[in-house]
């Protein structure tokens, strides 16, 4: 992809990357213009931000976050020094992936006028084997209807459905080296789980886990080091002085 460079004479350097393609650009006085498919443009004519040649953009920054580089960090949170909500946060370290989102409970919210978020797992990131968040029931005894008989009384820390019937963890199944989805849990008695419906019946004797909610039980992303990318999508006027993260030693 093709991208359009800045140079800047008072710091002397590139300073920036831009996602449009101008054919030709020039500057008369104060006042940038371009021409894009024969056409000319003035730039910085309107108060709508990262538009250009009638197409939106969003803004993004990207850097790493490397304290103690020796160590295997657990990173918690993104605090952002800006005036604008709107940012959501990507995240990659060398063990796992995940988020701050823009929207809904997963979003940045202001504390003393900081921009403060958790990290959270991506939601496609269910079938992890290395989270806590999967848990082993065990092999198959029985199964009639929607409902699973296992030899022990299933663990606590497995979740139903609540009064609304959201929330439930979801069971699935091993065989012959696939996972496969049987259902979401409606409710535990005892050894038995019953499901809201069965995509699929497995047979007695294979293997049977739970896969809990990879955003709800997130803790944070492990990793010596984070490339964190901050995107924003805003058309207003947004200002982005500094971002860090609360970071500790894994212990795990």
């Amino acid at each position: 992809m093709a991208i359009t460079l800045s140079y800047s004479e008072f710091s002397k350097g590139w300073v920036s990357f831009h996602s449009y393609e101008p054919e030709w650009m020039e500057r008369l006085g104060s006042t940038f213009f371009s021409f894009k498919n024969g056409n000319l443009y003035k730039h910085d004519a309107n108060a709508t931000r990262m538009n250009f040649y009638d197409s939106q953009y969003s803004m993004s920054v990207t850097y790493s976050a490397n304290k103690a580089p020796s160590d295997v960090k657990v990173f918690k949170t993104v605090k952002l020094e800006s005036n604008s909500r709107n940012w959501y946060a990507d995240l990659v370290t060398e063990m796992e992936t995940g988020e701050v989102g823009s929207s809904g409970s997963l979003k940045f919210v202001e504390k003393e006028r900081m921009q403060y978020g958790y990290i959270r797992r991506k939601a496609n990131d269910k079938l992890n084997f290395n989270e806590l968040s999967i848990l082993g029931i065990g092999n198959l005894v029985s199964s009639s209807g929607d409902s699973y008989t296992f030899s022990y009384n299933i663990p606590n820390q497995v979740s139903a459905n609540n009064a609304d019937g959201i929330g439930g963890d979801q069971l699935y199944f091993v065989s012959g080296g696939v996972v496969t989805l049987i259902g979401d849990i409606d409710s535990i008695n005892g050894s038995v789980i019953t499901l809201v419906s069965s995509a699929v019946t497995p047979q007695a004797g294979d293997y049977c886990f739970v896969a809990k909610d990879p955003q709800s039980e997130s803790y944070g992303l492990r990793g010596y080091y984070a490339q964190v990318k901050l995107i924003n999508t805003s058309t207003d006027f947004v200002e982005l002085f500094a971002s860090n993260s609360e970071v500790f030693k894994s212990y795990m």
